[in-house]
């Protein structure tokens, strides 16, 4: 399903590697939408009009200003951030509901900005209620939950999205028909903040939204769950029998070339169970079993899988020149994820059944493979990182005069934060001091996160432009949901460590990207803890450190 080889690749050709998908990037979307330079290449690349272009901006400008005002009026409505946004052209194939690029991409589809089916009103919600689903990690309550959205909507800008939901062609438009059926009652809620209810009313909230509901509508959002439970289950039912064809010419395929090219990684089950090993690799039975009446297309990209880090597993082996140095896995390596290190067999390994990914169930997921190949070589390249081969090529003492001068920046930053930060933080900070500064308590924490940046700069040599802005983009990602408001001292210094993984991208404005995709402007820079320039101070000393580190080329044979 990719449209373009992953040779030769320019950041333009990414937008639209996959053809199932465009993506339009984050960093070609403002408040206003998509950026001039950007429309102009959707026009001729995926022929889209002005007319759909238009509508994308219209939508993109209300859904920003009417998040933007919501979240000055109430607490509990986010104020926007920029994410990808992900427009699926062919709706069978892609499963609804995923979450492109770790939460950092809406999923919608070409129809929601088709002016014949669709409408400004209708496509700026489904941004709120995308965001409703991020934010959750789950589709039946982001309806509910997001009914604030509605009191302030005029009748025209209610019908607007009524008459669009009717039209939508969307796999869960009947769910968009649902809200539209319940508007009348929807925008009857009470709010905490923004519409409350009069003294004496009986209402129950729904937590963690501010809306207050009348004991005489108590049944109605239970009821509007229910139905998106339905919608969604169906949508996802209907996708999967769209593949359910099953795969056993595919599997024959998957395993002859088991067979024969004994490829250096492992195949799991649940649990972990091995059950393809390239010691034994005419041992067939296992695989086979767990292949049966898997989908015919999700059996033909799980061999394109197992392909991709076979490539990247023999091409880092071969560019060792004593492969037989890398030491074995720690014991505690995660065995999870996209792929990962077997921690004892010193292989990657690939998990039929991993979790959120169905890869028996149908395609891939658009970008799933370059993050496949990319997480394939970070796994290979931190065992070279544990093993000295990506070391520090300064002396000592400079390094430690890079850190306390980091240290000291970041007690600076501490000492100046308003009064209500430090004390909602004090004592969190008090915990990690052990002795030292804040600051040096916090440039410890930093540098425990360091070994992610010199995989980073290891592994890049070996991946394309698809899979480099791949891994980039599933790593940096707002970090509010993982980590308390009183944990906010971690939370920057994870960020200054993640921000150095834009050293590795071609996104020109690495700061703007950074700044509005992750919540990172409201949570520091409104909130006043730092300013642009203090930021971009800090930035630039983590990365000072960091470029202390170097390759020992000395382990490695020289690349043509």
């Amino acid at each position: 399903m990719i449209s373009a080889s992953s040779e030769h690749l320019t950041l333009a050709d990414y937008y639209f590697l996959d053809r199932r998908l465009l993506l339009i990037p984050i960093e070609q979307l403002t408040p206003q939408g998509m950026r001039t330079e950007f429309a102009s290449l959707l026009h001729v690349r995926a022929a889209w009009n002005q007319d759909r272009i238009t509508l994308f901006n219209t939508a993109f400008a209300l859904y920003w200003t009417r998040t933007m005002e919501l979240a000055a009026r109430t607490r509990s409505w986010a104020s926007p951030r920029l994410r990808h946004v992900g427009v699926v052209r062919d709706a069978r194939g892609v499963r609804p509901y995923v979450q492109l690029l770790n939460t950092s991409a809406w999923m919608l589809y070409e129809s929601d900005f088709d002016p014949a089916v669709s409408h400004p009103e209708f496509a700026a919600y489904l941004l709120v209620h995308g965001d409703r689903m991020a934010q959750s990690g789950e589709v039946s309550s982001a309806a509910v939950h997001g009914a604030a959205y509605w009191l302030d909507r005029s009748d025209d800008e209610c019908a607007a999205f009524a008459a669009a939901a009717a039209r939508s062609p969307r796999p869960d438009a009947a769910g968009c028909r649902a809200i539209a059926a319940a508007l009348p009652w929807l925008r009857e809620l009470h709010h905490d903040e923004l519409r409350p209810a009069t003294p004496g009313t009986a209402v129950h909230s729904i937590p963690g939204t501010g809306l207050l509901v009348p004991r005489r509508l108590e049944q109605q959002p239970v009821a509007l769950a229910q139905e998106w439970t339905t919608v969604a289950r169906n949508a996802v039912a209907a996708f999967h029998r769209t593949w359910q064809q099953s795969g056993g010419g595919a599997v024959a395929t998957l395993t002859n070339w088991l067979a024969a090219e004994a490829p250096p990684l492992l195949i799991t089950s649940r649990a972990g169970r091995i059950v393809w090993d390239p010691g034994n690799p005419e041992r067939l039975g296992a695989v086979r079993s767990e292949l049966r009446g898997a989908s015919g297309a999700a059996v033909q990209d799980i061999l394109a899988d197992l392909q991709v880090i076979a490539r990247h597993t023999r091409g880092f082996i071969d560019s060792l020149v004593d492969p037989h140095a890398l030491p074995p896995p720690a014991a505690n390596t995660q065995q999870n994820g996209y792929s990962y290190m077997h921690h004892q067999r010193r292989l990657i390994a690939y998990n039929l059944h991993e979790p959120g990914m169905e890869r028996l169930q149908g395609p891939a997921l658009p970008y799933a493979r370059a993050m496949l190949g990319a997480r394939t070589v970070h796994e290979w390249a931190h065992l070279a990182v544990d093993a000295g081969w990506v070391p520090q090529a300064v002396p000592a003492p400079l390094v430690a005069d890079l850190v306390t001068a980091l240290a000291a920046q970041l007690d600076a930053v501490v000492a100046a934060a308003p009064a209500p930060i430090r004390t909602r933080t004090a004592q969190d900070l008090h915990a990690l001091r052990a002795g030292a500064s804040p600051g040096h308590a916090l440039a410890r924490i930093l540098l425990t996160r360091l070994p992610d940046y010199q995989a980073n700069l290891l592994a890049c040599r070996f991946l394309d432009l698809a899979e480099r802005e791949t891994y980039i983009r599933h790593n940096i990602r707002t970090l509010r949901g993982l980590y308390t408001p009183a944990q906010l001292w971690r939370m920057l210094v994870r960020y200054l460590s993640e921000y150095q993984y834009l050293a590795f991208s071609a996104v020109a404005d690495r700061v703007e990207f950074f700044l509005r995709s992750t919540w990172f402007d409201a949570d520091f820079l409104a909130a006043g803890v730092l300013d642009r320039t203090g930021f971009l101070s800090l930035v630039a000393a983590v990365q000072d450190i960091c470029a202390t580190y170097r390759v020992d080329e000395s382990r490695f044979r020289v690349r043509n």
